[in-house]
């Protein structure tokens, strides 16, 4: 019997440090990971395979922690956890969903609205109604300027005076001899349009300058022009007829007043061309002007640009201050350059087209309003202080250039994410 309780005491003298230690283990495990260790190998040989078993799931552990800690920041390019890492399972399904999401999204910024997210619930079902809607919205607005155009464009290209003159008394009619300039003939409503205006002389300048043309003398000619008179600008559409006018080598001119119509438009080319919040051109016009340039084999630069910390103030200082954030940044861009394209992408990217830019020129620029935009302290509606920046790639197009806009943008964006990814530290130091 002594023998027996001896041993008992020995055990117990045995496995109370190892206890202690697995304890203090646990314990940093979930308060300092920096620091957890444990030598399983000092342990009794009853416990090295608990503690081996016990170092594995700590090490699965932290990699589901540091994955979810990727993920809370939005940090999607962070490294998986192993592949039997069995306990990070719904962590890496989670990952992959949002980074489809991620893609997703992208391709609707670029105009595909034929995605569809089938899974995340009622953020589906939201995001799907919205990618509808804004195809809905784009088709609309481009139909209707489409089609206030196509009507303009008839209307300007009336191709027989006599029955413009026999049916719509109400067109402004006047003929010129196209040798001479003299006039040979208008119609009441352009008495009236002269009576009304206090330049009657440039209204003249500007039909002769036209008819005296020589080239093509023998097809119908349609022009848009304005007069401004006591600061109010009207437009007008004149189309020109070659006839023979009593024995005169004439040209009649029609003129339209257009200023209804093209104030109109210009609004809806406002909506359609330019983005809602900042008032910048939005990505429909950019691209646009991008694959324009492309075409064109103009030498440009164009400047990928992301907000930082546009979610952090979104989601702790309101989206509302995250709009006068983004209004901010667009104003400070403005400082790039006169003649320069700045329009927003959506959400937190910009892009900037430059002519005859190289890309050292354009990164000092950029870096420059960075430098002013981080230097700067922004204070929200309720007082709190937090300061901006941004990130960019810069791709110069020369004028031999065979890529196409999406190589180039991609090019562009992986520039944006290397400076973003190398300036991490710096972002972190700065309030907010």
């Amino acid at each position: 019997m002594a023998s027996a309780s001896q041993g008992t005491e020995v055990s117990e003298k045995i496995s109370h440090p190892v206890a202690d230690e697995l304890f203090h283990y646990l314990r940093d495990v979930l308060y300092y990971p920096n620091r957890a260790q444990l030598d399983f190998a000092s342990f009794p040989e009853d416990f090295r395979e608990f503690g081996e078993g016990l170092v594995f799931f700590v090490e699965m552990l932290n990699e589901s922690r540091a994955l979810a800690t990727a993920l809370s920041r939005g940090d999607l390019s962070c490294p998986l956890p192993k592949p039997d890492n069995e306990l990070a399972s719904n962590l890496k399904s989670l990952h992959a969903s949002l980074k489809h999401l991620t893609w997703q999204t992208r391709q609707v910024a670029n105009g595909d609205y034929k995605q569809r997210i089938r899974f995340m619930g009622d953020f589906a079902d939201s995001f799907n109604q919205m990618v509808v809607q804004l195809e809905e919205r784009q088709d609309a607005l481009l139909s209707e300027i489409e089609t206030i155009q196509k009507q303009r464009r008839d209307l300007e290209r009336s191709n027989n005076l006599f029955e413009i003159i026999t049916s719509r008394l109400s067109e402004w009619i006047a003929v010129f001899d196209r040798n001479t300039g003299e006039r040979l003939f208008i119609n009441h409503p352009v008495e009236k349009l002269l009576a009304n205006l206090s330049h009657e002389p440039r209204l003249y300048d500007i039909l002769l300058s036209h008819i005296q043309q020589k080239e093509e003398t023998d097809i119908q000619k349609s022009w848009a022009f304005s007069l401004v008179d006591d600061e109010v600008i009207q437009w007008f559409s004149a189309t020109f007829y070659p006839l023979h006018w009593y024995g005169y080598e004439a040209m009649a001119a029609v003129l339209t007043d257009i200023t209804a119509s093209k104030a109109e438009i210009d609004k809806l080319e406002g909506v359609a061309y330019r983005d809602a919040l900042t008032g910048k051109y939005n990505r429909h016009y950019g691209m646009n002007l991008f694959n324009e340039w492309i075409e064109q084999h103009r030498h440009f630069v164009v400047c990928f640009i992301d907000m930082d910390k546009l979610k952090y103030v979104n989601d702790v200082l309101g989206h509302a201050e995250g709009d006068r954030y983004i209004l901010h940044v667009a104003k400070s861009l403005e400082a790039f350059s006169e003649e320069a394209c700045l329009c927003r992408l959506g959400g937190d990217e910009f892009m900037v087209l430059a002519a005859d830019f190289d890309q050292k020129a354009a990164e000092d620029r950029l870096e420059a309003l960075r430098d002013c935009l981080v230097a700067e302290e922004l204070t929200t509606q309720a007082g709190t202080p937090y300061r901006g920046s941004l990130s960019y790639g810069v791709v110069e197009v020369t004028t031999d250039n065979v890529l196409p806009a999406s190589e180039i943008l991609s090019q562009a964006d992986e520039r944006m994410y290397a400076y973003k990814k190398a300036h991490r530290m710096e972002r972190r130091d700065t309030p907010a």
